[in-house]
């Protein structure tokens, strides 16, 4: 049984330290999944007060600097162990050795329950649990995996994070010179279906992460599940500038507004000529947008290894959405901060490159609308171009010119519809 001092050094150290924490090969160590029950074991061991250790304490203000220059993060617990426990159990059961573990299907299952309670045990409660959690799920999102692709004469085998077997290099075999490594980022790699399962509920433990990176966001999700970030200006600072530096940042600027639409019910009112399709913020939409297909080339991802044997009977779904509580300030936080990337966009001379045929989507037609909105939601957020126009006298007149082509993209009728909704639902202390 895995000790808490040894599942830090292993797992959490290096998981929150990112890229170069221990020097190279410093690589997050994947075991058997472990359980509520290995949890108390580790809390109830002699090794427990690694948690509050000064040095540990120091990794994770560092790693929420990252983010924010002043964070405040409480002390580590049981239910952020939990968190790395189940984050663990999701790698895990992705590893690329499970098909060979010989078990009666029953028991997968409930390594994919008790993996679930963890992650649903680990949801925070409040603003600060909700940044701690974020240091364990964003590092999550990030993680890479070294991959070995040994070219042979029948194609082309790919090793997931492991070297290849030395008989793959016999008399008769691959010669070593034939292999190749390739660094890919693990979440965008296809999955198991247990491991596809359990990445919503992931994703529910941090509104944070979600609202960082929303192309990751689970079904069901709202920006204003992490409002109370955006009324924050050291936070909302740093999302906005996280979105900003997004290749994709329209299309992503058109999963927050979609999202808001949608929670707020406004999408059939906004566009009555649609029949309110599903907001394009699904990863495996955006490649399939993009023409990107799912699997690997050449060889299977497992390499020599075949299915893991999952079921599919009986397997749970992830846990429901948690319920959204908001007020018109919230509403006006989301609005803002989007406008904010646009300015930010306009700024960087990057605000023209690629809407092009994005804007025939009605999410990203809402996340262009906005800037045509500012004048009108100007008494609630106020304006964001005074200061900005008195130190560059050419920015006032850059974000006119930009705020013109955005008329000619959007619909001139959706851009009404969002006065007389959206707008209201933020200027209005009491809307109808």
């Amino acid at each position: 049984m895995a000790t808490l001092p040894g599942f830090l050094a292993r797992f959490v150290v290096p998981l929150l330290g990112g890229p170069g924490v221990g020097g190279d090969g410093h690589w997050v160590e994947v075991h058997a999944p472990m359980s509520a029950t290995d949890r108390e074991a580790m809390l109830a061991s002699k090794g427990s007060g690694a948690l509050l250790s000064s040095e540990f304490s120091t990794l994770r203000t560092r790693a929420a600097q990252r983010l924010v220059a002043e964070p405040h993060l409480p002390d580590p617990n049981v239910d952020e162990l939990s968190l790395w426990l189940g984050l663990h159990g999701v790698l895990a059961l992705d590893h690329p050795d499970i098909s060979r573990v010989w078990t009666r299907s029953k028991t997968w299952q409930r390594v994919e329950t008790e993996t679930r309670a963890l992650l649903a045990f680990a949801r925070p409660r409040a603003m600060d649990e909700a940044l701690a959690r974020h240091l364990a799920v964003g590092a999550f999102l990030e993680l890479r995996r070294v991959d070995h692709i040994v070219a042979t004469p029948d194609g082309e085998l790919r090793y997931r994070g492991q070297a290849p077997p030395r008989r793959r290099f016999s008399l008769f075999g691959a010669d070593p010179v034939d292999v190749r490594s390739e660094s890919v980022r693990w979440i965008e790699r296809p999955h198991r279906a247990a491991v596809q399962r359990l990445l919503p509920d992931v994703m529910w433990v941090s509104p944070l992460t979600a609202l960082l990176a929303p192309g990751w966001a689970p079904p069901g999700w709202s920006p204003l599940m992490a409002a109370t970030f955006l009324r924050s200006r050291p936070y909302a600072r740093a999302v906005c500038h996280t979105w900003a530096r997004e290749r994709e940042w329209v299309r992503l600027g058109g999963i927050v507004a979609g999202s808001l639409l949608r929670t707020l019910e406004l999408v059939a009112e906004v566009f009555a000529d649609k029949p309110g399709p599903g907001v394009p913020g699904v990863v495996a939409a955006m490649r399939r947008d993009a023409g990107e297909g799912s699997s690997d080339e050449g060889a299977p991802e497992t390499g020599e290894a075949g299915e893991a044997g999952e079921p599919e009977e009986g397997a749970r779904l992830a846990l429901p959405a948690p319920k959204v509580e908001f007020d018109r300030h919230d509403v006006g936080a989301v609005l803002g901060a989007l406008i904010h990337l646009h300015l930010i966009k306009v700024l960087e001379f990057d605000a023209r490159i690629s809407i092009g045929l994005s804007a025939r989507d009605w999410a990203v037609q809402t996340f262009l609308a906005l800037p045509l909105l500012l004048s009108r939601l100007e008494p609630v957020l106020g304006s964001p171009l005074d200061e900005l126009a008195l130190a560059d006298e050419s920015f006032a007149r850059r974000w006119e010119e930009y705020r013109e082509h955005l008329a000619g993209l959007v619909p001139r009728t959706v851009v009404e519809n969002l006065v007389a909704t959206l707008v209201q639902r933020v200027v209005q202390r009491h809307p109808q």
